[in-house]
């Protein structure tokens, strides 16, 4: 094992390496470029093995690896914002064909008015297409998740692409502490990539996703690939605990809990505000008030099971969003999300929204304190005064 002090971008880079990709499609876009310039230099050193090919676009990016994953190579790209919105049309086909591709999307604000800085309304904005999510906290758990990204989605139970999304900056460019596991422990982990279906052989072709008024089973398939990617929830778990078992290291698969024992109120966080969370929790709790965290790392399988079986007995629940749904029930992405997963308990909690940290705004622990205190006066109260507020607008 290597320890390196490295930014979020470059971990990712070695997750990528340690995964054997052997396809990368890069097309420079703020703030995941440094990444695929690591990716870059690896290829021209002989780091890394593999076949660098520079596109015209985002759209580009994406149907390469399709092609490539559809001929049996392990295709890895990544991109953000604007990019991701351009590749859309494949990205709906990436998953359609049942093709595990891996893509880091590095979480940015969407124009306009946009920023380059960190938002995750871009990896959102895909959140019906039948993509994997898994949002990560930092750069250990970027490098980590790559790998077992790779895992999951080449499983032949499931056959489906993956999104690791990390906030832009915050931990794309910010370094912290990275433990990068020897090759030969990933390569036991992670086998050589073989898909039962190789649509691009000349041998044994195949036709799929045929289109058109007589489009055959498209209702059926739809349905199927609903059933697929809710049964990845166990493949994602398994995955992590065997990764815990080798490599000592574990994200609590789908939903990670912390300080929920006995807690009357939840915080619910998704990507880097996460830390800052926890540290307000700690002082809370200090101070005896019952309040826990609850860190979604799976966003598509969403952990609906996890969430009610953590919200038994809780009076209150208040998600954080770092993304907003314009015209929504109420609330960003998340809230909605936790809204219906919760609304068929027999008493479900208090549900309360707060939207922060759009375009890169700073999440400060006195935004995090504001919240909390929301949170638990709707607990004590036993009512909510406002459902959904925005944190951190300039006065």
């Amino acid at each position: 094992m290597l320890r390196k002090f490295i930014e979020g971008n470059e971990a990712a880079a070695y997750g990528v390496k340690l995964s054997r990709a052997n396809v990368i499609t890069a097309f420079p876009i703020t703030p995941q470029t440094p990444l695929m310039n690591k990716l870059a230099e690896m290829t021209a050193s002989g780091e890394l093995k593999a076949k660098y090919i520079r596109v015209e676009s985002e759209h580009v990016s994406m149907s390469v690896c399709l092609g490539a994953s559809a001929a049996g190579a392990r295709p890895f790209t990544a991109s953000c914002s604007q990019g991701i919105a351009f590749m859309t049309e494949l990205i709906w086909m990436a998953s359609g064909f049942r093709l595990p591709i891996v893509m880091a999307v590095v979480n940015r604000s969407i124009s306009c008015p946009g920023s380059l800085a960190a938002e995750q309304a871009d990896s959102l904005l895909q959140r019906d297409t039948g993509w994997i999510q898994l949002y990560c906290e930092d750069g250990q758990e970027v490098l980590d998740t790559i790998i077992q990204a790779y895992k999951i989605g080449e499983d032949e139970r499931l056959y489906l692409p993956v999104m690791v999304c990390y906030d832009g900056f915050t931990i794309s460019h910010t370094a912290n502490t990275v433990d990068i596991p020897d090759q030969a422990e990933v390569d036991k982990f992670l086998p050589p990539y073989k898909h039962k279906y190789i649509y691009l052989d000349p041998d044994d072709p195949r036709e799929i996703g045929v289109s058109g008024p007589k489009s055959g089973y498209a209702f059926e398939t739809r349905y199927q690939m609903e059933n697929t990617i809710k049964a990845s929830a166990p493949v994602i778990e398994k995955v992590d605990s065997d990764f815990r078992r080798r490599f000592g290291r574990s994200y609590d698969g789908m939903v990670e809990e912390y300080q929920t024992d006995n807690a009357d109120a939840l915080l619910v966080t998704m990507g880097s505000i996460t830390g800052t969370a926890r540290g307000v929790v700690d002082k809370l709790r200090a101070k005896g008030k019952r309040i826990g965290l609850i860190k979604i790392r799976a966003f598509r399988p969403y952990p609906s099971e996890e969430i009610r079986r953590i919200a038994y007995g809780v009076k209150t629940i208040g998600v954080i969003d770092r993304n907003f749904s314009h015209g929504s029930a109420g609330g960003g992405i998340g809230c909605v999300e936790a809204g219906r997963a919760l609304i068929n308990m027999d008493e479900h909690p208090k549900l309360l929204g707060f939207v922060t940290g759009l375009a890169g705004r700073n999440v400060t622990p006195d935004h995090i304190q504001h919240i909390a205190d929301r949170v638990l006066k709707a607990a004590e109260a036993g009512k909510v005064e406002r459902e959904v507020e925005w944190v951190g607008l300039m006065k």
